[in-house]
């Protein structure tokens, strides 16, 4: 009766009518985490690991999907659902009926492409081996895990601490040894210099191994020409603490600690004020927001009424960069600046004011990945933002560099012109070129006009972190690079590259800056 026109036509109806019940049921089940997610951002390949893995936060336990997958890819989505088991987060019963999950994946999955979408165009990124130059350093590190690089520039030293190893480590200006301090069980990732002593963050858990148990610590020690002496813990059982910071918030004279305490599934921004006179916290925090993931945290009165603000940036599910508000009576009120896609993954921000108008303007990277699947599948939309500051809490997207895998930025003004120039990091780039872009700097030469830049030193290390700072004394910025050879992200597809870097891969890389 329909003929062929006609069937087809039946079909096609009720092909669409399945694939709109589809996004309706994510609109309905996945937003109650995340923003909605489109399909084309992932491609199939992605969908299917990550779909399984979200399964399992709706009591769903099926792997079925990832038939004839790798040993290693199944042996990584077992261990995430033993995560999100020891996190309680996964239903004894299912929430969604099987024909529901299966039309939600099917949505996915069918109207995702089979290859990553590619960046937009940019500038052609030129190799530049006179503005900074290497310089070895008197440092060797096998198989390194360099999870914090730190310029102390007062004392012209540099910090460099191996996880792997754990193991503190500081040079001197020349890259020579100067001291080192074994650190059994600590990880750091921050260090904040003070008059003859030092703050470090020990996130405690490098690689979220421990779901739910806070190992993370602030330590204080006193300096004295760089070495270490009455070192002290000031607070413990932080939960994958990420970043920390000092500041007055109610203005009566006295700093308070703020703590942006990742986590995995569980995390919180919390604020700690001193006990006494001494160098001490309370050890019960104010918590200003008990969402997970938070990455960093800047600090700034951002409508100028006389009191400190905080920028935060958060990561995993919930994805955004908000700006929490002090009232000056001890309340925060949270203001959402830019809010995306759990794919998206924030990974650092920086405070600037990159157009010289007075108002703090927000750099932020987005590189992370690390959560939807092991294959280090490319995403269109990482990289570098910066938001330009229009007053009234109001920002604008000013400018986007496109960088697989961006994941930390220092700003300076590099060659000494009068702007600041970006340098940044990416720990998850493009692992396929000879020559990949895992570092750049990009040289501001207008305003928010950027020539992008990079050292042919930097191609063979896997960079977690950086620094920069005048380590020599000689009036300009100097750059150093830590590099972590983890497997995360590369053994999928790229294990003869990564076993190649374990090698070969150098645990530091220090440039020079020549500009003086």
């Amino acid at each position: 009766m329909w003929g062929w026109v006609g069937f087809s036509s039946l079909l096609g109806v009720s092909q669409l009518s399945a694939q709109l019940d589809g996004e309706a049921l994510a609109r309905q089940y996945c937003v109650s985490c995340h923003e909605y997610t489109e399909p084309d951002l992932l491609p199939q390949e992605s969908w299917e690991f990550l779909l399984t893995y979200m399964g399992f936060f709706y009591g769903v336990v099926d792997y079925s999907y990832l038939d004839g997958s790798s040993e290693r890819t199944m042996d990584i989505i077992k261990a995430r659902e033993g995560f999100v088991r020891d996190a309680n987060l996964l239903p004894d019963q299912a929430v969604l009926s099987t024909e529901q999950w299966k039309t939600i994946r099917d949505h996915f999955v069918s109207n995702a492409p089979e290859e990553a979408i590619p960046q937009i165009g940019k500038p052609e990124i030129v190799e530049d081996e006179d503005w900074f130059v290497v310089k070895a350093p008197q440092y060797r590190s096998e198989s390194a895990i360099t999870s914090m690089v730190s310029i102390d520039e007062a004392n012209r030293l540099l910090m460099v601490h191996d996880s792997r190893a754990e193991r503190l480590t500081i040079l001197d200006e020349d890259l020579d040894f100067h001291d080192g301090h074994d650190a059994p069980g600590v990880f750091l990732i921050d260090a904040k210099f003070g008059k003859n002593e030092v703050h470090l963050l020990n996130i405690g858990d490098l690689f979220a191994s421990h779901i739910g148990t806070g190992f993370g610590e602030v330590q204080y020690a006193k300096t004295l020409g760089g070495v270490f002496f009455g070192l002290k813990v000031l607070l413990k059982e932080l939960h994958r603490p990420s970043d920390f910071d000092f500041a007055d918030f109610d203005n009566d004279g006295v700093e308070e600690l703020l703590i942006s305490n990742f986590g995995d599934y569980t995390g919180n921004l919390s604020l700690f004020r001193k006990q006494g006179a001494g160098v001490g916290y309370q050890p019960e925090p104010e918590i200003l927001t008990a969402e997970p993931g938070i990455v960093a945290s800047e600090v700034y009165d951002f409508n100028g009424d006389g009191y400190q603000d905080i920028a935060v940036l958060m990561s995993a599910a919930r994805e955004n960069l908000s700006i929490f508000v002090n009232d000056g009576n001890g309340s925060f009120a949270r203001n959402i600046i830019v809010e995306s896609h759990p794919s998206f993954g924030y990974t650092s921000l920086e405070l600037r004011d990159f157009n010289e108008d007075g108002r703090m303007d927000l750099i932020v990277l987005n590189g992370d990945n690390g959560d939807s699947d092991p294959y280090n599948t490319l995403k269109r939309d990482q990289g570098i933002r910066i938001y330009v500051n229009e007053g009234g809490l109001s920002f604008e997207e000013a400018y986007f560099y496109p960088m697989y895998g961006a994941y930390k930025a220092e700003i300076e003004d590099f060659d000494l012109d009068g702007d600041l120039d970006i340098a940044a990091i990416a720990f998850h780039p493009d692992f396929y070129p000879d020559k990949p872009e895992n570092f750049v700097l990009l040289e501001q030469t207008a305003t928010l006009e950027f020539s992008p830049k990079t050292h042919p030193a930097t191609y063979n290390g896997r960079w977690l972190t950086m620094d920069s700072g005048d380590l020599d004394g000689d009036g300009d910025k100097d750059i150093v690079l830590g590099a972590a050879y983890s497997p995360v992200g590369m053994m999928g597809k790229h294990e003869e590259l990564f076993l190649e870097l374990v090698k070969k891969g150098p645990p530091l890389l220090f440039l020079e800056n020549t500009t003086k």
